[in-house]
């Protein structure tokens, strides 16, 4: 059996698997070697240069399109943020305000019913110059509101 011809396959078969243990055997010696973890950390540092380089460049790209980059888009949401913080304070103030108010109202008697008024209440007019002038009465009291700012309050 050993005198029987090899085939051609075969033969590529062998070269290929000797080629290929060889390769091994030099990229595992390559691999091992300090200069090849030299090799490797200049490369990457090359790559970040690079990528760097690269978006700072598409960034002034889109500066001189006037696009919105990334820079634009950063500091637009810091200034989303801080505007919903003020906001948000401002809500508060508000409503520390409106509690006052309410404090305020409830010490004051009630205003007195007109005559002459049908089974269902006062007008409409009549309702919106007592709560005016229960307004200015709560003004008055606190002294801490103007007629400008009890304007404002009977428009809410």
């Amino acid at each position: 059996m050993s005198d029987q011809p090899v085939t051609t396959a075969e033969q590529v078969r062998r070269l290929y698997e000797d080629a290929e243990a060889q390769a091994a055997s030099a990229a595992e010696e390559l691999v091992s070697s300090n200069s090849f973890g030299e090799l490797l950390a200049m490369t990457t540092g090359n790559i970040v240069a690079f990528s760097k380089m690269a978006a700072d460049g598409m960034d002034q790209l889109l500066a001189n399109l006037r696009v919105a980059g990334r820079a634009d888009i950063a500091a637009l949401g810091r200034q989303v943020a801080r505007t919903e913080d003020k906001l948000e304070q401002l809500l508060q103030a508000i409503r520390v305000l409106e509690d006052s108010v309410r404090a305020l109202e409830e010490r004051l008697p009630p205003p007195a019913e007109e005559s002459g008024q049908g089974a269902g209440g006062r007008s409409g007019t009549q309702a919106a110059r007592s709560a005016a002038a229960r307004r200015a009465a709560v003004a008055a009291a606190g002294g801490t509101r103007d007629q400008s700012s009890a304007r404002t309050g009977s428009d809410q």
